[in-house]
């Protein structure tokens, strides 16, 4: 059975701020997203060089992570906003493809700047991001995740049941798509996970 396609959400970053954007991968996987990041995505072996480039153009998405140290550093991911950028210009106008997401305080670069912005270090800002993926997945025919209703739900606990066989409080899971164990490649897990 094929497994519906998701919205591809590429995660532009740099090294540096491998382990916010960590979070944010793992976050976009559980609300049903299909994120792109390079140690997830990427076999040993494979060409990095021309496999980030097919990756950007391949996202529905581009997230471009943006914090103090990553936006004053030369290196590759200048060129993967660079690139970015340029498909970003084949896409219909009023397409909603780069997200600049400041993953902390800090200036957005002037190549940037045309489009807004998000903050994803405010408490609505996530909400904000899901809100556009979730627009974006409806203008390609994609299925969308159910959003939040809005930035109350994000502070709402979760409802919790209490397990009669061994008197231990769950919290209910929506169902759907999960990514369960270590990642291909990892150094959490044994070899044969």
């Amino acid at each position: 059975m094929e497994l519906p396609r998701r919205l591809r959400v590429f995660l532009c970053h740099a090294h540096a701020d491998k382990p916010a954007v960590r979070q944010l991968y793992r976050r976009l996987c559980d609300d049903g997203f299909q994120p792109w990041l390079d140690e997830e995505d990427l076999s040993p072996g494979d060409e990095w060089q021309r496999e980030i480039p097919k990756a950007v153009r391949a996202a529905d998405i581009v997230l471009v992570c943006l914090t103090r140290q990553s936006i004053n550093k030369a290196g590759y991911v200048q060129k993967e906003i660079k690139f970015a950028l340029d498909i970003a210009d084949e896409k219909p106008e009023g397409t909603v493809f780069v997200i600049p997401a400041r993953l902390e305080e800090c200036d957005v670069p002037e190549r940037l700047s045309r489009w807004q912005w998000v903050n994803l270090f405010d408490e609505t800002g996530y909400a904000r991001v899901q809100k556009v993926l979730a627009s974006r997945a409806g203008q390609i025919q994609v299925p969308a995740p159910a959003a939040p209703a809005g930035p109350e739900a994000l502070l709402q606990p979760r409802p919790s049941k209490v397990n009669p066989d061994d008197g231990q409080p769950y919290v209910w899971i929506p169902p759907g798509e999960f990514r369960m164990g270590c990642s291909p490649g990892g150094s959490e897990g044994y070899a044969d996970e």
